[in-house]
């Protein structure tokens, strides 16, 4: 993928916050299957639950699809990447008030997701393919 503007993650940030994505992503199909549930498995007995079955659709397909976005950018490591992973990370904070108790975990990918993406990081310290230090 090419660049459209100036780096500004370098190639190990963008490594670790590939990897926040993907767990991201994660969470965002837990929020789905939950959803499922709550359709297949709540709603017949409680009419009620009709509101927060859609709250957790809603709220899936946001995190999964800016998830998804997030993840297409990263490698060319611009500024619009930088701005995916941080709606990323804003959208998964509320994601978790809508799974209780599991909501937990997502408050930590959230808040991680959020520190990597916005931390400063040089790209020019890259100093080759496949460095390690």
């Amino acid at each position: 993928m090419t660049t459209t503007g100036p780096v500004v993650y370098s190639e190990d940030r963008a490594r670790r916050l590939r990897l926040a994505l993907y767990v991201a992503l994660g969470v965002g199909v837990l929020v789905a299957a939950f959803a499922v549930w709550v359709l297949v498995g709540v709603l017949p007995d409680d009419g009620g639950a009709a509101t927060y079955a859609v709250s957790l659709v809603v709220s899936a397909l946001l995190v999964l699809g800016s998830t998804g976005l997030a993840l297409r950018l990263l490698p060319a490591r611009t500024a619009p990447a930088k701005r995916a992973c941080v709606a990323v990370g804003v959208l998964l904070l509320p994601a978790s008030v809508l799974v209780g108790q599991l909501g937990f975990v997502a408050i930590v990918v959230g808040l991680s997701v959020l520190f990597l993406a916005l931390i400063a990081d040089d790209p020019a310290l890259d100093t080759g393919r496949g460095s390690r230090r």
